[in-house]
């Protein structure tokens, strides 16, 4: 029974430790309607090993969480969910090719050709600011967030 009770208490520990500051889709417009802050979207696949890395990379700074969760909007979007999504009062629907295919917002937002992750800010009214491809440093991010 010992061994159970721990093997609970570790599981929940490391969802904890492990949950990323980013919030849903779903909830943007009310926290938005609450308090407007810069959105951030990472636009990210599964099989994306510099996604895991990146991931990795935020996960290990709490600095950089404590931004995430407190200076913007964070989002995450895989660019093959074929979730339907509802974004600045536009419905945007998996686009099917052949056996794969992509998120009409992550089209909208990223170009696959560039790679993942790609980074996209946006201000409070959804108008871009930037966008960026690729790996960025933690240091990098950080600074960002601290200039929103």
């Amino acid at each position: 029974m010992k061994t159970t009770s721990s093997l609970i208490l570790l599981f929940f520990v490391f969802i904890g430790y492990s949950q990323s500051p980013a919030i849903t889709f779903e909830e943007l417009p009310q926290k938005l309607a609450e308090e407007p802050r810069p959105i951030l979207v990472k636009v990210y696949t599964t099989w994306c090993a510099v996604c895991r890395i990146q991931d990795k990379k935020i996960e290990k700074d709490e600095a950089l969480k404590k931004l995430l969760s407190e200076k913007c909007y964070f989002l995450e979007l895989d660019a093959e969910s074929r979730k339907t999504i509802f974004f600045n009062n536009t419905e945007y629907r998996f686009l099917g090719s052949g056996t794969g295919g992509m998120q009409s917002l992550a089209a909208a937002m990223a170009n696959p050709k560039d790679g993942y992750p790609t980074w996209v800010l946006l201000d409070a009214n959804y108008k871009f600011i930037g966008k960026y491809n690729g790996l960025v440093e933690t240091e990098q991010l950080r600074k960002l967030l601290e200039q929103q």
